[in-house]
């Protein structure tokens, strides 16, 4: 008879099985990081609207009430 042996790593102090045990977090996890990524573009992207001059605005063909309400809009609304 074939001795069989099983092999457990420990990682971090805690028991890791196997890389399929954990990898049902790893969507959400990446889905959680993707928001939080998209969501500081937002911030970024209406805090350049909100301080872009007339000038600018005009340039990229932006009035100034639509860079305004735009840049009023809370981040988490797309």
């Amino acid at each position: 008879m074939a001795n069989v042996t099983m092999h457990k790593t420990y990682t971090f102090g805690l028991l890791q099985k196997s890389k399929q045990d954990v990898s049902f977090l790893k969507a959400p996890i990446a889905s959680v990081i993707q928001k939080l990524v998209t969501w500081q573009e937002r911030l970024n992207e209406r805090a350049s609207l909100r301080d872009a001059d007339a000038h600018l605005l005009q340039d990229m063909g932006i009035t100034a009430q639509a860079a305004f309400r735009e840049a009023s809009k809370p981040f988490w609304v797309s």
